[in-house]
């Protein structure tokens, strides 16, 4: 009997990498409860934490009424989320807490403190969720696919700002034990505290100096970030490889899988320590098994191969040796080995397309734009897609003779049929399957020109017969296996593959770039180039959702006004936020990572985080000045000192929840837990003396 052997079986991929997320989800969770323990003590830490298990729950309810289901992103977006969330609760345990201290009793201060920070919260929890809105509109293959983060994250911090008004008043009440304070008491009378006093006072004082640092740094960030590897969505890290096999257009279904079982001999013989197993695809692209899977369409020439490893470093090691045996044993066969892409598909990473109305001249420029890429190291698998040109017969009528014979184009187009492909004579039945008889000449006439010439054309009209050579001029020429449009222009597009450091795209790319620039100048009128590939999806991608970040900076910028019923206020916040691009450098530089898409949706979920801990930070010198009566210069220190706890515990949550996403969360995630987590570490630091030193530029605030 037959034996099958399954090669790919999804659904225990899929469910390992959620389990592997659900565990990373579980370990922020720890993580955060116990920062909130260590820096807020075992009460008011339970009360907070206590907001955690019951925002996820209400998430994952909310999440299967709106159909959003649980798969990678969704899960990460609740990770991204789990630091914000508790911000909500930190700043209104805090209210209620500092409110009993002062007297009043658990009932009074938890509904003065529900009344006084709902606006607030709300407005900070939808300036957050404003952020990451042009993700979710995004009008790009990327957008679709990581819409996720935007719906998790905005129901996430709904349900959190819902329970922190109703959950943390109930627990507070019943929980919290205030510590009599005595009236004179200075709470930030502490080593740290006096340190912080006395670095911001002498940073108001110079805040033109501190303001051109700052603005220093910004400048050196940016030059900083052509120093980064950049790439769309890394490769998967399971241990799989593609094997895209194409011979040249019009290769016989029998010579391609005489190719492919040398290759599955070799496979076999060679490299049985590294491969487990395979599945091989002929004339067809095979089933479309895992989203970043684009099937090639069916070919006679195209075989696909989907191999397993022993683990990535056997996957790799195997490429190498699989790429360099089909390279010397099939000269004419175009192999491109790699392993499965992340994100969205994208195909070969390289590509360049060329187009102009003349294909000779075409042709010119593409032999020499597949020399320079040859000639680049790591450069493999350089093809074009309309494929080796093909023999082809030219049958070129003489109208006047054919006139005279008494023949017409379409005798002499009947006649060749019959002659070549065949003419269908009749059919014959089998059971109920036709089966239909064809009339051909002999294969050896077939593949012979000179007997070509002197098939016999018969006349529709008269019944004569004339040889074709009498009628036409019959030869042999090379001409394009096929002809791709693009615009109704002829378009041809060049592919290659790169070896494992995908991250020189941008310097292969720059180069070739600036070699067509070069050429542009000698091509005939007509002829144009575009950069395809990666380079095109990603930019594609990146514009997709710069596009619609205008939409959301109008958003937070409303919520702003609304909220400080000002316009200086809310510039302030939306000038702090260049300050996080200067912590995404350097973590990225310092943990050798890279620039890419999913870096982008790191960074936009930073100006989320960064613009909360400014409001907060605003909202506090507001309240100082007009509801406590100080002066503007000592509510700037005031307020700094009272909200660098709850800012500080924000930004320590939020790193922790993020720190097993940047350990375990794989090639995806990686980018963007470093960029959330060295961004919020230095904007924090920079935000607590930012928004005082622009606040007393913007309103005129003098400290002696």
């Amino acid at each position: 009997g037959l034996e099958m052997e399954v090669i790919v079986f999804q659904p225990e991929i899929v469910s390992k990498s959620v389990n592997d997320f659900i565990s990373n989800l579980i370990q922020s969770v720890i993580l955060v409860i116990v920062v909130m323990l260590a820096f807020l003590g075992l009460r008011t830490g339970l009360v907070v934490a206590s907001l955690i298990p019951m925002t996820i729950l209400t998430t994952f309810w909310l999440m299967s009424i709106f159909g959003v289901g649980i798969d990678q992103i969704s899960l990460a977006a609740l990770i991204i989320a789990l630091g914000m969330l508790v911000d909500n609760a930190i700043v209104m345990s805090e209210s209620i807490l500092v409110q009993m201290e002062e007297g009043k009793s658990g009932f009074d201060a938890s509904v003065s403190s529900a009344k006084e920070l709902s606006t607030p919260l709300l407005t900070s929890s939808l300036t957050t969720i404003a952020a990451f809105l042009p993700i979710y509109l995004a009008e790009s293959n990327a957008g679709e696919y990581t819409a996720p983060l935007f719906k998790v994250v905005t129901i996430a911090l709904c349900s959190s700002w819902l329970l922190s008004l109703v959950l943390i008043p109930l627990l507070s009440v019943n929980v919290l034990r205030p510590t009599a304070r005595q009236p004179d008491a200075d709470p930030f009378n502490t080593p740290f505290y006096r340190w912080y006093r006395r670095t911001l006072e002498a940073m108001v004082r110079r805040r033109w100096v501190t303001l051109g640092v700052l603005i220093g740094l910004f400048g050196i960030s940016l030059a900083g970030v052509s120093l980064l590897p950049s790439t769309f969505f890394p490769e998967s890290d399971r241990p799989l490889l593609t094997a895209k096999l194409n011979m040249p257009t019009g290769t016989s279904m029998q010579e391609t899988e005489s190719v492919v079982w040398e290759i599955e001999e070799f496979l076999a013989s060679e490299l049985e320590d590294e491969i487990v197993d395979w599945v091989s695809f002929m004339g067809d692209g095979g089933p479309r098994f895992v989203l970043t899977y684009n099937p090639a369409s069916p070919s006679t020439s195209t075989g696909i191969m989907i191999l397993n490893a022993r683990d990535r470093d056997a996957a790799i090691a195997a490429g190498e040796k699989l790429r360099a045996f089909c390279g010397e044993r099939f000269p004419d066969l175009v192999a491109n080995i790699r392993p499965l892409e992340m994100g969205p598909p994208v195909g070969d990473p390289i590509g360049f397309q060329i187009t102009g109305r003349d294909s000779d001249a075409l042709f010119e420029v593409i032999e020499d734009l597949k020399r320079q890429l040859s000639e680049i190291p790591g450069v493999y698998g350089i093809q074009d897609d309309w494929g080796m040109q093909v023999k082809k017969l030219v049958v070129e009528i003489d109208q006047d003779r054919a006139m005279r014979s008494g023949v017409s184009s379409q005798d002499i187009a009947v006649s060749l049929q019959s002659s070549l492909s065949g003419l269908e004579a009749t059919e014959f039945r089998e059971g109920v399957e036709p089966i239909p008889v064809m009339l051909r000449a002999e294969e050896a006439d077939r593949g012979d020109l000179d007997r070509l010439q002197t098939i016999q054309v018969q006349s529709q009209s008269t019944g004569r017969s004339v040889p074709l050579l009498q009628v036409a001029d019959v030869s042999m020429a090379f001409e394009p296996s096929l002809i791709r449009r693009r615009d109704r222009t002829r378009a041809v597009k060049v592919e290659a593959s790169l070896n494992e450091d995908v991250t020189q795209l941008d310097d292969v790319n720059a180069a070739i770039e600036a070699w067509l620039e070069k050429q542009k100048a000698d091509w005939p009128v007509g002829m144009g180039y575009s950069v395809e590939g990666r380079d095109k999806a990603s930019s594609e991608a990146n514009a997709a959702i710069f596009d619609k970040l205008p939409i959301a900076a109008a958003m937070i910028v409303f919520l702003l006004v609304f909220q400080f019923n000002s316009i200086r206020r809310p510039t302030i916040v939306l000038a702090t936020l260049p300050l996080g691009l200067i912590g995404v450098v350097s973590g990225l530089l310092i943990a050798g990572s890279y620039m890419g898409f999913m870096t982008l949706l790191g960074i936009i979920s930073l100006m989320g985080i960064i613009i909360n801990n400014a409001v907060v930070l605003l909202d506090r010198i507001q309240l100082e000045i007009e509801e406590l009566g100080r002066s503007p210069a000592d509510a700037i220190i005031e307020a700094a000192q009272r909200r660098l706890r709850p800012i500080l515990l924000t930004t320590a949550t939020t790193i922790m929840g993020l720190v097993p996403l940047w350990v375990s969360g794989g090639p995806m995630w990686e980018p963007m837990a470093i960029a959330i987590i060295f961004g919020l570490a230095f904007a924090t630091v920079l935000t607590l003396g930012a928004v005082p030193v622009l606040y007393s530029i913007f309103f005129r605030v003098q400290i002696d």
